[in-house]
């Protein structure tokens, strides 16, 4: 028969150990900084993650000043293959020797591996403002362009001009908003578009594609005076666009994949917003089904926030600060791994002092 002290030895090593709780995951690193490599501004955060796990992180390196088309503007991309512990050095993909390129985004085909980077093209002398209505491309007026890359962003194809495709010659100019988008669940390639028409007016829609790219069309307007924005999918299979558009977020919903929408004068008072480019994504992992937005949340540029939904994007109840201090353009990824990235704008005294590369959990918010 066992004894006292047996006995006890048994009881303990049949009750279940305490298992400590794992921390949250955060990390992050800055990928460019104001005033290195020559140039005088990255600005303009665009990221993607391929098919293969490779993160690849673009933006604008603004080479004489901070400023938009027109200017002196080339597109350059760090890669990491260990999801953003380490980096490349950066390297130029696109840039011409007149006017310039900027505002990248990025977005993954599903089916081909593709990487598309979809960017403005200014000629000499044009930016939004100075484009003249009249023409689908040419001299006079800002053009839509994408690169695309088969090899996980090593090399990189001649530029495509999709903006005789896509544009209204009544238009004075368009340009496709920065950041990351998708592709939908039918396969839908959707592109956020800025409209800037003759009466200075300015309206958000999508450019689509149903065959990976080969031709694409233009959708319906969404809601007068709305900027930049940012689309996804839901659950149900209805597309939700967040737009810029004042002191509050602006959203509408569409049944149709993004073309036409309803509810075109929504706003989410719960999305403060200092009238800034935010970031927008569909969370799934682990049986979680959730939105994440970033911006800066604030009635200036400023406190760079990650918030989230778990009622498609109804009511934002949980949130954490990534970065207090000025901030300003965000875009937002889920990675394969279930992590969460983040590549934004902050800085210490003004916004656009660097972009970082910010790596979390869900646990984290």
């Amino acid at each position: 028969m066992p004894n006292n002290l047996t006995r006890r030895s048994l009881l303990l090593s049949a009750a279940p150990m305490a298992v400590a709780a794992r921390p949250p995951r955060f990390e992050q690193v800055d990928l460019f900084h104001q005033g290195e490599n020559g140039v005088h501004t990255y600005r303009i955060p665009a990221l993607i993650e391929t098919r293969k796990g490779t993160l690849l992180a673009a933006c604008d390196a603004r080479h004489e000043n901070s400023r938009d088309l027109p200017g002196r503007i080339s597109l350059v991309m760090r890669r990491s293959s260990d999801r953003g512990r380490t980096w490349s050095a950066a390297e130029t993909i696109r840039k011409v020797p007149e006017g310039g390129v900027g505002d990248p985004s990025f977005l993954l085909d599903r089916k081909t591996g593709r990487i598309w980077c979809f960017h403005a093209y200014g000629p000499p002398g044009i930016g939004t403002p100075t484009a003249k209505p009249g023409a689908v491309t040419g001299p006079d007026t800002l053009q839509v362009h994408a690169i695309t890359s088969d090899d996980d962003g090593v090399t990189w194809s001649k530029l495509i001009d999709l903006t005789p495709q896509i544009k209204d010659p009544a238009w004075q100019a368009i340009f496709a908003t920065s950041g990351t988008h998708f592709q939908t669940s039918r396969a839908r390639f959707l592109v956020p578009i800025v409209v800037f028409d003759p009466n200075k007016s300015l309206t958000s829609r999508n450019a689509y594609s149903d065959d990976n790219g080969k031709t694409w069309k233009i959708g319906s307007a969404i809601a007068p005076g709305t900027d930049e924005s940012k689309v996804i999918e839901l659950a149900d299979g209805t597309v939700l666009q967040n737009m810029r558009n004042g002191k509050t977020r602006s959203v509408a919903r569409s049944k149709d994949g993004g073309i036409t929408f309803d509810n075109l004068n929504a706003h989410d008072a719960g999305l403060i917003d200092p009238t800034c480019n935010a970031g927008l994504a569909r969370y799934r992992h682990g049986g979680k089904d959730v939105l994440l937005f970033t911006n800066a949340a604030s009635a200036k540029r400023e406190n760079l926030t990650v918030k989230l939904s778990r009622d498609g994007g109804r009511t934002w109840p949980e949130s954490r600060t990534l970065h207090a201090g000025p901030a300003a353009y965000s875009t937002v990824l889920p990675l394969r791994d279930g992590t969460i990235a983040v590549l934004y704008e902050r800085g210490d005294k003004h916004s656009v002092e660097k972009i970082t590369f910010a790596r979390f959990d869900l646990s984290w918010i």
